[in-house]
């Protein structure tokens, strides 16, 4: 026999040697689908994809950015001095427009002006050294022409700068050495801001897109600045100890805190998803067709609303509304667990079918969370009837982080974070060591489940093989065996054979035993593909929101209060210094260390606040979080049933054959 009629349905052993499935590092090493080693990762769209893409409102400065070619040697021997000295544009200001005004070639207008300019062109942060020449090269312009400090000069002589003046560069050279002498930050200096701190390297400088999923950072979440905020507000009695003794009323308050953020957030799947979501038949678009998506659903969404029924509702959107709005969620709520998108295409041939399961779990994951339920944005999406694209150029959007305007409550710093603060930490940095693992032995289970629903509907593909090739060979039987009733013969009558009809009648019942169990068999393959499977991946979708949760956190909580504090106390002893003898002609030098005091201490005050309000939202995710164990319940319950209901059905049709064959098939004349 030249070729089979089977499909063998040979697949890769994902134990062979070649599969890496042995391997003892982590499969899992990178959250972003196109860096994964393995075929077996999630391919979703995350938060750090978008987030080294250019905002949307930016997008079309960074497609024209020019990088600078000619550095004018100034600007390097500054930035090599200031390099470890500016962070921020306030030290920027600190460092090289006040100190250009006091030497008079700047004015105060003019310092405002080019600041403006600086905003308006994203020319920020100043530690990527692109935006730092711009900035300087700016300086320069306005100082060599008053006046024609803009940015269009500044790109129509990008290549050809003015230097800075060289009065204005001892001055620094001679502060910053002064400041070394004297025990200052000088060039050994800890930066603690992570994200900054790998702006000054050489993968910035080579006009480079930062890396968010560096291993081995710190991460500032990690860091208890409580010491710094009772230094602030001049409160030097607490002690290791009153963090021990925990007053029983502050303990069940602290229990009530937690039993509450724990039972605001449910994600089983249970029986029903609150929100439905098909493929519109029609598709638009001119040229290049796109897929649009019905969306259907009963939530009362609004102030006020519990989320039960509130009346059905349908809208239609398309793909590049959902990664709008997960680009949305991921400026405003940076420090929430937030579910990742299906990529736009997929490399198989059922990708549409995975695609529009991807976003069905993505928005049915966004209404379960207590957050982003009450988002506006999210409303807006789940009801608008409107094109969004349409609405989006009508309605004011804000895009500011969810801190804004916010303060800390003295409840969380005095009471919940002395007692909860060491356990959370120590887990918190537990759950992001070990994270990746765990990714990996669920993506590693969800593809044993994909092959074995995969083999159910190769068994039953066979099977039907089997009935088929049964009913020729039941066909062709008599020949060998001829049954003819109407032989006269006797003997030919003794070549009859009177038992075959009943052997061809036992064949027939087994032939519909299989067709049965065939059946049996694409019921269970269609159950497992469109339950078992949906809630093994929405399990990973949220294990990966987690580590998503995890690399932001490195690179957007951190702050420069220790650096702030280190300055202060520098300020400090210098003015001291300087009005510890006569301050005679001093008054302005005295008057700029005050105010930079000042400054410094407000910009703490500020820091010290998003830096806890970081904390609590961290430690709000993470304990609502805890409640995604259930799934994990939730799916092998589920399993296990379906399993032996499986079972069940395979065993009530081998038996009923059983007997039927035993009592009638002959074994003998």
């Amino acid at each position: 026999m030249s070729s089979s009629i089977f499909n063998t349905g040979e697949e890769e052993d994902p134990w062979s040697s070649t599969a890496g499935w042995n391997d003892d590092k982590p499969v899992v090493t990178s959250p972003i689908p196109s860096l994964s080693p393995t075929p077996y990762q999630s391919t979703y769209l995350t938060s750090s994809q978008l987030l080294n893409q250019p905002r949307a409102e930016q997008r079309h400065q960074s497609t024209n950015t020019v990088s600078i070619s000619n550095v004018p040697a100034s600007y390097e021997s500054l930035r090599s001095h200031l390099l470890n000295k500016i962070t921020t544009i306030n030290d920027f200001e600190y460092y090289v427009f006040d100190k250009l005004i006091d030497l008079q070639y700047l004015t105060s207008y003019q310092k405002s002006k080019i600041l403006d300019i600086v905003y308006d062109n994203n020319l920020v942060p100043v530690t990527l050294a692109q935006n730092f020449y711009q900035i300087l090269g700016l300086v320069a312009l306005e100082i060599d022409v008053p006046g024609s400090g803009d940015f269009v000069t500044l790109q129509f002589k990008l290549q050809n700068l003015p230097e800075l003046p060289q009065s204005f560069l001892k001055l620094v050279a001679k502060e910053v050495g002064d400041n070394d002498d004297n025990g200052g930050d000088g060039d050994s200096g800890v930066i603690n801001d992570p994200l900054r701190a790998m702006a000054n390297t050489s993968r910035t400088e080579d006009n480079e897109v930062d890396d968010w999923n560096q291993r081995g950072k710190v991460d500032p979440i990690l860091t208890d600045h409580s010491d710094s905020q009772h230094q602030m507000l001049g409160d030097e009695e607490d002690s290791s100890n009153d963090r021990d003794e925990i007053n029983p009323q502050n303990t069940s308050y602290i229990e009530k805190y937690i039993e509450d953020i724990r039972d605001e957030f449910k994600p089983l799947i249970l029986d029903e998803t609150p929100v439905k979501i098909r493929e519109s038949p029609e598709k638009e678009g001119l040229l290049f067709k796109h897929i649009n998506y019905t969306i259907t659903h009963n939530l009362a969404l609004g102030p006020g609303a519990s989320g039960l029924l509130g009346g059905h509702k349908k809208v239609v959107r398309r793909y590049s509304d959902f990664a709008w709005l997960l680009e949305y969620l991921l400026q405003k709520y940076p420090f929430r667990v937030i579910p990742g998108l299906p990529p736009k295409k997929f490399t198989d041939s059922q990708f549409l079918q995975r695609r529009r399961r991807g976003l069905h779990r993505f928005l049915n994951q966004l209404v379960k969370h207590p957050v982003f339920r009450q988002e506006p944005i999210v409303q807006s999406f789940l009801t608008v009837p409107s094109d969004l694209a349409t609405w989006k150029k009508q309605a004011k959007i804000d895009y500011s982080i969810e801190f804004k305007g916010q303060k800390i409550q003295t409840e969380f710093i005095n009471i919940i974070w002395p007692a909860i603060s060491e356990e959370f930490l120590r887990n918190w940095a537990l759950a992001e060591q070990n994270i990746r693992g765990l990714i990996e032995k669920w993506t590693k289970l969800v593809i044993l489940v994909e092959r074995h629903e995969k083999r159910q509907q190769q068994m039953s593909y066979d099977n039907q093989k089997f009935v088929e090739i049964l009913n020729q060979f039941r066909k062709l039987d008599t020949t060998v065996y001829p049954q003819d009733d109407n032989s006269s013969s006797s003997a030919t009558a003794m070549l009859q054979n009177n038992d075959v009809e009943a052997i061809n009648a036992g064949l027939t019942s087994i032939g519909e035993y299989y067709t049965k169990s065939s059946q049996v068999i694409v019921d269970d393959s269609y159950t497992i593909n469109t339950t078992i499977l949906e809630k093994l991946k929405n399990y990973m979708d949220y294990l990966y929101s987690l580590l998503e949760l995890f690399e932001r956190s490195k690179n957007l909580s951190g702050n420069q209060i220790d650096t702030l504090n280190k300055r202060i106390k520098e300020n400090e002893l210098n003015f001291k210094k300087v009005t510890a003898g006569p301050t005679n002609g001093k008054e302005v030098e005295i008057n700029k260390l005050r105010q930079s005091i000042i400054n410094d201490k407000q910009e703490i005050f500020q820091q010290l606040n998003r830096d806890w309000l970081i904390k609590q939202c961290c430690f709000k995710e993470y304990v609502m979080f805890q409640e995604t164990q259930y799934l994990v319940s939730e799916v092998w319950v589920e399993w296990c049933r379906g399993r032996h209901k499986f079972q069940e059905k395979l065993t009530g049709l081998s038996e009923n054959l059983s007997a039927e064959l035993i009592n009638d098939m002959p074994l003998s004349r």
